[in-house]
């Protein structure tokens, strides 16, 4: 193979490099169960692979999910999710379904090696090899936030980094910056995105097989904007929408039947725009200022919680969806001793509400503290009957512990998560991703060259500055 690595590490590799197969600057494959979208980031990856030297023609035929140039046939073996093979006859790769299919070509292409790349005598090869691969974790999720400062290539980047590194789900949060239909001042007037911009975003997830989850926050975080900088999208904009909101704006008002109105329309045009999926994230974190104002206050606050909640459910799971929410106002810190829990339920005893929810709700527990193998906090919410996610940060033990959990729990997955520190997800993506999907959660030494080799290698620049790497400038101004 080309580089000392793969990214990431299949769970079974030998590889012959007395032998090869050999093409040169057109490739024709046979390919079956990709869809177009796919089809062509197929295209693509076999081209940025080949130094955008070799060019990759498709062609239909075979049964199942099968890429094959030349004669080499790949057969999954027990437990396999996908296959690859290399033979001097040719390469082939086999999934168990379409996703599969794909992660089996986004392994084939590493293996790539130029061997001329002047124009007209373009070379390649691959060493003969043998690939079965499967993922630790099914559930492989990465949340992406859209700031108004947010620049969009970078959020490109991230995505084709996910997508690469065999990632199922991506989440979209719009901060302000979504241009909503059913009420334009949920967007900043000079500082949000168009639909015709962020679309593309869309399409590229699902060029890599993802699926994207869609995110509003529908109880904390009301306000679109962090707390530290004291920004409110819709009252900055129109005072007269107040009441949709606690006295001051950070958790919607459960109470006003507007609110449930607003958020069900918002629901919809998000999935509307994000496309077909089975889940649909609500957010309900941090909700500070909750039951303070003079409707909610007179209702027993983990009633009034459960209430709202196990409705939003009832109307996300009619859409053929389930909804998933962060953990933290639905655990006690006091039950859990000393330590580093996050547990925000013990204040206005929203914790009481946890008895009470629809159990198809998917409980995402955030410990960006935890580094100790152990997630007691997980644990809890599965033996209350709850499938759920853990989300690590961007602390690599952090990320390393919490996968490591999932596996060790049967959790239902991860969810990693990047918040405001999306330069370090580009940064540290193989790393991260190498921990979801291998069983031991072993991962190559990091190196940061070879991490920029793949950013670049799926991210054409062209040259410029500002969209190479993963940081805007060289030097701290």
């Amino acid at each position: 193979m080309y580089q000392r690595n793969l990214y990431p590490s299949p769970r079974s590799f030998w590889e012959d490099e007395s032998s090869c197969f050999r093409f040169g600057a057109r490739v024709t494959a046979r390919v079956s169960g990709l869809d177009e979208e796919c089809a062509q980031r197929a295209k693509y990856l076999w081209n940025r692979f080949s130094c955008s030297a070799s060019e990759l023609d498709l062609l239909p035929g075979g049964e199942g999910f099968r890429f094959t140039v030349g004669e080499a046939s790949a057969e999954l073996g027990e437990g396999d999710s996908c296959a690859v093979k290399a033979a001097p006859s040719g390469l082939a790769v086999v999934g168990k379904d379409a996703f599969s299919l794909m992660n089996g070509i986004e392994t084939l292409v590493q293996l790539i090696c130029p061997d001329v790349l002047e124009e007209g005598k373009e070379s390649f090869y691959v060493s003969s090899a043998e690939i079965h691969d499967s993922p630790a974790v099914p559930f492989r999720a990465v949340h992406f936030c859209i700031f108004p400062d947010t620049k969009l290539y970078n959020v490109e980047k991230a995505i084709h980094l996910a997508g690469f590194l065999k990632l199922t789900h991506v989440i979209f949060e719009f901060w302000g910056t979504f241009p909503y239909a059913c009420e334009p001042a949920l967007a900043w007037k000079d500082r949000s995105f168009s639909k015709e911009e962020l679309k593309p975003l869309v399409r590229l997830a699902a060029s890599y097989g993802m699926e994207v989850i869609p995110m509003s926050n529908q109880f904390g975080h009301a306000t679109q904007s962090r707390s530290c900088y004291g920004r409110h999208v819709l009252l900055n904009r129109n005072p007269r929408l107040s009441r949709l909101f606690e006295p001051d704006g950070w958790t919607w008002c459960l109470s006003n039947p507007d609110t449930y109105k607003l958020l069900s329309e918002m629901r919809a045009e998000l999935a509307d725009f994000c496309g077909e999926g089975g889940y649909f994230h609500l957010g309900f974190d941090e909700a500070y200022s909750f039951a303070t104002c003079d409707r909610c206050r007179k209702r027993v606050p983990h009633e009034l919680l459960a209430e709202f909640l196990n409705r939003l459910t009832e109307d996300v799971c009619k859409t053929g969806r389930r909804p998933i929410v962060w953990h933290d106002q639905f655990l006690r810190r006091s039950d859990f001793g000393e330590g580093s829990i996050v547990a925000n339920g013990d204040y206005r005893d929203t914790a009481a509400a946890l008895d009470l929810l629809d159990r198809r709700i998917i409980m995402a527990d955030w410990q960006y503290g935890y580094r100790n193998d152990f997630n007691v906090s997980t644990a809890v919410l599965m033996e209350k009957g709850f499938d759920t996610v853990v989300c690590p940060w961007d602390d690599r033990e952090n990320i390393r512990s919490l996968a490591s959990d999932a596996k060790k729990l049967g959790a239902y997955g991860v969810m990693l998560t990047t918040w405001d520190h999306l330069p370090n997800w580009l940064r540290d993506a193989t790393f991260a991703a190498a921990c979801l999907w291998n069983e031991g959660g072993n991962n190559p030494p990091h190196s940061y060259t070879e991490s920029a080799y793949l950013l670049r290698t799926l991210y054409d620049t062209d040259g410029r500055y500002e969209e190479s790497g993963w940081n805007l400038n060289e030097v701290l101004q």
